[in-house]
């Protein structure tokens, strides 16, 4: 009996446990997710299609890698590094680590980091907003 309790204690504890990483095989973000929609922190600053500032995408690989591409005044940037996606409280968030400093970095911190979450109507938006950053929306 007591070995009965034992096992069954021990089931309890690891079936509660979550699993932080999103499981590949069922993510629906590989692919290409293009900007959609600009804001910016004045009230009706939206901009969408050929009105924004720039044009740009994220590729996402089922391999742990990225691309990121902004074309903007004829001129064609483009940048690859790795990334994780997470499944917090809040929902799925993707952390992009890039190589080397690039003026396509959206970030709030200034290091090589980029971070985007799955928004509730499956659209990908930028963590940038949150520090005076423009809100960038993106749709596969």
């Amino acid at each position: 009996m007591k070995h009965l309790v034992i096992l069954i204690a021990f089931l309890f504890v690891f079936n509660s446990c979550t699993k932080d990483t999103v499981p590949t095989d069922s993510s629906g973000y590989y692919g290409k997710w293009t900007l959609v929609k600009m804001s910016g922190t004045i009230a009706n600053s939206e901009t969408t299609g050929a009105a924004m500032e720039w044009q740009e995408f994220y590729l996402f690989n089922n391999n742990g890698t990225f691309t990121k591409s902004r074309d903007q005044n004829g001129f064609k940037t483009t940048v690859s590094g790795i990334y994780t996606a997470t499944n917090r409280t809040d929902g799925i968030y993707f952390e992009l680590i890039y190589p080397k400093d690039s003026e396509l970095i959206g970030s709030c911190y200034g290091n090589l980091k980029e971070e985007l979450y799955l928004t509730a109507n499956n659209t990908l938006s930028s963590t940038w907003k949150n520090c005076d950053g423009p809100g960038l929306e993106y749709q596969k």
